[in-house]
């Protein structure tokens, strides 16, 4: 890349490009924004965001364009929100949110809309839901989750329903779930992960159940890994991973299998790999990535 950045989103937008946005370089938070290209394995500077943020969300919409949101930026916590629009490549604010907050959770519905859950805003950990409309550029607010969570995931599956885990909040590491039915904009407990953890991973498998990895539970950095059946709504244990790690990334590749990446345990940033396979429910060592990721992104590129 042209900047070094962490705690930045990396989008893959229609044309294949990746799209790096924001973070944070060791001094300054960013603003910057950049373009991979798979087709010629190279970075191009595109237009600066209107507002510098590291902990934020991008969302890919049906219509293309990035939807960013919050974060933290210049000394203060953000409820602004802005477009990217490939074909120009350039930035647009758009409305902002109910809610200043960062290290959040967006995720696209199934009717278009963008759900934001939790996150901080600078004096506590937030419960607080709303939904993004591309057609109106407008925030309404949605029902509150159960409980305030930051450091959780949030992943839509195949029923429409949105699964929000973990996290923390209020002095507690969380191993509660809940999920979101966007047709009645309600919440409902389901049941809970065996292990408590936040900064974890949640992947959606080929079948529908939710891969999740790692994460940390009261300063310890977990191996762990578990499964949610979402047809039965109940949690299995599977295979341990060969590294704890957490604030890592994990991607489902075109066979269903699972990468997982970088991370870090007890501060110390890690550069292993392993893959998880759902037909063996075990996860293998692969190749060591060349540099050190902690706090880094992952993107499917469309060459596989």
């Amino acid at each position: 890349m042209k900047d070094g950045r962490d705690y930045h989103t990396a989008t893959v937008l229609g044309n294949g490009k990746v799209l790096a946005a924001g973070g944070f370089n060791g001094v300054t938070i960013l603003n910057t924004a950049e373009l991979y290209d798979p087709s010629t394995g190279s970075w191009t500077t595109t237009h600066n965001m209107n507002q510098a943020r590291q902990g934020h969300t991008a969302s890919l919409l049906a219509d293309g364009s990035v939807l960013v949101t919050g974060g933290f930026g210049e000394q203060v916590f953000l409820d602004h929100a802005e477009l990217y629009d490939p074909s120009t490549e350039t930035w647009t604010t758009t409305g902002s949110m109910k809610a200043r907050r960062d290290y959040h959770t967006a995720t696209v519905l199934a009717n278009g809309k963008v759900l934001v859950t939790g996150g901080f805003n600078s004096e506590i950990i937030v419960g607080t839901a709303e939904l993004y409309d591309p057609s109106t550029e407008t925030w309404i607010t949605t029902g509150n989750m159960a409980e305030a969570r930051d450091g959780h995931t949030a992943s839509l599956l195949p029923n429409g329903k949105v699964l929000v885990i973990g996290g923390f909040s209020q002095h507690t590491f969380k191993n509660t779930a809940e999920l979101y039915d966007s047709l009645t904009e309600t919440w409902a407990s389901t049941s809970n992960m065996k292990d408590t953890r936040d900064y974890h991973t949640a992947t959606i498998l080929t079948n529908g159940n939710v891969l999740v990895t790692g994460g940390s539970y009261g300063g310890i950095t977990q191996n762990s890994t578990e499964l949610y059946d979402s047809s039965t709504e109940i949690w299995i244990t599977t295979g341990s991973m060969n590294n704890a790690r957490q604030n890592h990334q994990a991607v489902l590749l075109k066979d269903g299998k699972v990468l997982v990446t970088g991370g870090s345990n007890g501060g110390r940033a890690l550069h292993t790999a392993e893959l998880y396979d759902p037909s063996t429910r075990t996860l293998t060592t692969v190749d060591k990535m060349n540099n050190i990721q902690d706090s880094h992104e992952i993107s499917p590129l469309i060459n596989g």
